[in-house]
């Protein structure tokens, strides 16, 4: 009997899976999804905390398979190389749903000469991107300029603000040709937060005065908290966005969000 049971508990969750939009999950992107701690450049118990998939895995409350993370703190070194291997291993899972909030991030930042170079180097990302046939969540391009001074990031690798604007500015007319991508504000998630600043999520206020603590010292990486905040966000639009994702499926709560997720990077580390 039992057996029997278990055999329809099964069926019945094959047949959800079948139908959801949750069923296979993949991030990709850099550090910020990855986790990354600057005490901890190769890993460690603090930043597998803040990987990004352990904090969406808590908030989808639907059943689903494990988020499967992709991303690779190390795409900073040259995301025209590693940018292709992600979207490839992405698009090979046959995901039903794709997030990369921080993926085009080192394709406007880093090394460049010119602002005509980081345009070029930004529409390769897209084109990139392209190569997604599900829904999509991409985040914009924030000011990160102020990391220059904690040293997670040159000067010479920070674009222009004009060079940003028109980054966001062709992100904005490039997902308007795709209806299947959702664009997070990650700009204003981390101006606010910087500033300490309120920040909403859902139908949620946390209060100015109380969000500087989601970024690290780096002034660019979120904190456990600060990831359980960005999935949550990222989830947000996402369910604002795209009809077939229902907010009830969502966990909206941060504080509970965030002690599922780090009490499963606890445990698997």
């Amino acid at each position: 009997m039992k057996s029997l049971v278990l055999l329809v508990a099964v069926f019945q969750l094959q047949l959800f899976a079948a139908d959801s939009p949750w069923q296979r999950v993949v991030v990709v992107g850099a550090s910020a999804s990855a986790g990354f701690v600057l005490s901890e450049p190769f890993g460690g118990t603090n930043t597998a905390r803040c990987k990004l998939n352990r904090y969406l895995d808590a908030a989808i409350a639907v059943p689903h398979a494990p988020v499967k993370n992709l991303a690779n703190a190390l795409l900073f070194m040259n995301p025209t190389a590693f940018g292709p291997l992600q979207i490839q291993a992405a698009t090979n899972n046959h995901p039903t749903l794709v997030i990369g909030v921080d993926f085009l991030f080192w394709f406007c930042y880093g090394d460049a000469a010119t602002d005509a170079e980081r345009a070029a180097r930004f529409e390769t990302g897209l084109k990139l991107l392209d190569q997604v046939h599900c829904p999509l969540v991409v985040g914009d391009i924030p000011d990160a300029s102020s990391t220059t001074n904690t040293g997670i990031i040159g000067a010479y690798q920070v674009p222009s603000e004009t060079a940003r604007t028109a980054a966001n500015k062709r992100l904005k007319q490039w997902a308007a040709k795709h209806p299947l991508v959702t664009v997070v504000p990650l700009a204003k998630f981390m101006r606010d937060t910087k500033a300490n600043q309120a920040v909403k999520i859902h139908n949620q206020t946390l209060p100015a005065g109380k969000t500087r603590a989601l970024l690290q010292g780096d002034q660019l990486h979120p904190t456990p908290q600060g990831a359980a905040v960005l999935a949550l966000g990222i989830l947000d639009a996402l369910t604002a966005k795209q009809p077939g994702f229902s907010a009830s499926a969502i966990r909206w709560d941060p504080k509970q969000v965030f002690q599922l997720g780090n009490q499963t990077a606890r445990t698997a580390n």
